[in-house]
């Protein structure tokens, strides 16, 4: 593992082995762990909760069919983008598959416009493109090398139905077990050099709201703690001294979530 790569790339999960949770969309029997395994992968529709690892979902689903991994923000990204990004697959240094991955997140954001030319695209391999205006408006194909799109997205309601019906397929993303969490933690605190005992694991999944992102952000900030006050090693009471210190309670809200409450309850 590349010690240069970024923290949050190192401490996600590299190959579907590593990948722990999402048993509904990626057990050995489902459709999805299937497709990835055949190299059989159509367009597909991620959807769920911040945080629950659809991005590194799409790294491994790249990192196993050895395609070229491009992302790009919905909000942000125009045709050419999206062309510059397929095209960069036709390099055999870069990319000796000569396929790439375009993941495009928060795809309920996307610009109608861009949205459009999406469809043929995904249908054919091909961009139509507009030059001009008025009556010397010119109509222009430019074809593009094969891709597979994958789409993430947090309200999955918000795609319009023309763009959601051309994904083969589209898979909920569900919040995790404290178990799964704790297995995630324990391979998180080896990547980030921290002995953690099993407790202390246990004791920060529960708080973590079923949530990954959520986890591996308190095991950080419980990290300095505990190499102040426990000696480097995370136990179960550095663990929750260090949670209550963070104002994290025993179901995981924090201090502006409990305030969110009180507002809802009060006024």
């Amino acid at each position: 593992m590349n010690a240069n790569e970024p923290l949050a790339y190192r401490m996600s999960p590299k190959t579907l082995e590593d990948y722990v949770g999402q048993e509904e969309i990626l057990g050995q029997d489902k459709i999805l762990y299937r497709t990835i395994k055949a190299d059989r992968l159509s367009s597909i529709i991620l959807w769920g909760p911040p945080g629950c690892g659809k991005t590194s979902l799409a790294r491994v689903i790249s990192n196993t069919t050895k395609y070229k991994f491009t992302k790009l923000n919905a909000v942000t990204a125009g045709v050419g983008d999206i062309k510059n990004a397929i095209e960069e697959a036709k390099n055999p240094f870069l990319n000796p598959s000569g396929r790439c991955i375009l993941f495009i997140d928060e795809i309920h954001r996307l610009n109608r416009s861009v949205e459009e030319i999406l469809y043929p695209a995904m249908e054919d391999f091909a961009l139509d493109i507009v030059m001009g205006k008025g009556a010397g408006a010119n109509s222009i194909r430019i074809e593009l090398p094969p891709f597979t799109l994958i789409g993430a997205t947090t309200r999955a309601g918000a795609l319009s139905a023309p763009l959601r019906d051309r994904f083969g397929i589209i898979n909920h993303m569900q919040f995790y077990t404290a178990d799964e969490l704790k297995h995630i933690l324990i391979r998180a605190a080896g990547i980030l050099n921290i002995e953690i005992e099993e407790t202390g694991a246990e004791e920060i999944a529960r708080r973590s709201r079923g949530t990954p992102r959520i986890a591996n952000r308190l095991l950080k900030r419980i990290r300095d703690f505990a190499q102040v006050k426990g000696e480097g090693v995370i136990s179960q009471k550095i663990a929750a001294d260090s949670l209550s210190a963070l104002y994290v309670d025993d179901i995981g809200l924090d201090l502006i979530d409990r305030e969110v409450l009180k507002a809802i309850i009060q006024k």
